[in-house]
């Protein structure tokens, strides 16, 4: 079953994702737990025209917004630190990443 946007869901199964998604997010200690756990559930975090996104693991699908979930970044950011992104296209999109990428000589 694929996963539909936040904005086309019935209210029953908004209600169920924010159920199952939300306390993800309020227990996370960092960008790489949220992520890990995020993962293991088969969701990932990404930027989508700008904006922090829960996306399907594997078709990169956007299921809902943070704010859909009740978050702003700004609250998440001074949680957890600014996270690691690198960017996707010409969209304001990019991937949260769990750790830095090695620097090449």
């Amino acid at each position: 079953m694929a996963h539909k946007p936040s904005s086309d869901l019935d209210c029953e199964t908004a209600a169920l994702l924010r159920a199952a998604i939300r306390p993800i997010f309020a227990s996370a200690v960092s960008w790489n737990n949220l992520a890990e756990v995020l993962r293991d559930k088969g969701y990932r975090l990404a930027f989508r025209e700008g904006r922090l996104c829960v996306t399907d693991r594997d078709t990169g699908a956007r299921i809902c917004g943070i704010r859909f979930l009740g978050f702003e970044l700004r609250e998440l950011v001074r949680r957890m630190g600014r996270p690691i992104v690198v960017a996707r296209g010409n969209d304001a999109d990019g991937d949260i990443l769990t750790a830095r990428p090695a620097v090449r000589a």
